[in-house]
């Protein structure tokens, strides 16, 4: 008889905790967005002054061809189809990472090519971010252009380092 009492209040238990955590998780849900008092938002710079300048640059090279968009996240232009778990870690690898600028198809609205700008670092964690970007553009078979930060470049040498010539 003990037994059965004691089980029976550890059902209970159980249950009414797991009804408790659920309503906690709804009033949550149910709550809008709010920014807390004391935290401060503003703008902050897209685009450092280098970045700038190469993307005038990029935009005067590619003409027509293509539009050009900055500093865009990995995760918004590729598709990751897989089982939900694996595609959940995927998404996870690659969910801050993003890619200096993308050259997009005007007519298909598809990336076909990324720019990235190539820095000086040997710090692991940017090593291995730049890892995850190219394998996944690799995967992807969307053209990886690197540039040089420390160099200038022309808009000739601009137009053959992202492979585009007059007859296109």
């Amino acid at each position: 008889m003990k037994i059965l009492l004691a089980s029976a209040v550890i059902a209970v238990s159980i249950g009414l905790w797991g009804y408790l955590r659920r309503a906690r998780r709804r009033k949550k849900q149910a709550s809008p967005f709010a920014i807390p008092s004391g935290v401060t938002i503003g703008s902050a710079r897209l685009l450092a002054e280098e970045e700038v300048a190469l993307y005038s640059l990029l935009q005067m090279a590619v003409e027509e061809r293509y539009l050009v968009f900055s500093q865009v996240p990995l995760w918004s232009f590729v598709e990751v189809e897989a089982a939900a778990k694996v595609r959940s870690d995927v998404l996870r690898q690659i969910a801050l990472k993003r890619v200096d600028f993308v050259l997009v198809h005007p007519g298909s609205c598809r990336v076909e090519q990324v720019v990235q700008i190539e820095h000086e670092s040997s710090q692991p964690h940017q090593i291995e971010r730049q890892h995850v970007i190219e394998s996944v553009l690799e995967a992807a078979r969307i053209k990886l252009t690197k540039l040089s930060s420390k160099k200038n470049y022309s808009l000739p040498d601009l137009a053959v380092q992202l492979g585009i010539t007059a007859e296109e």
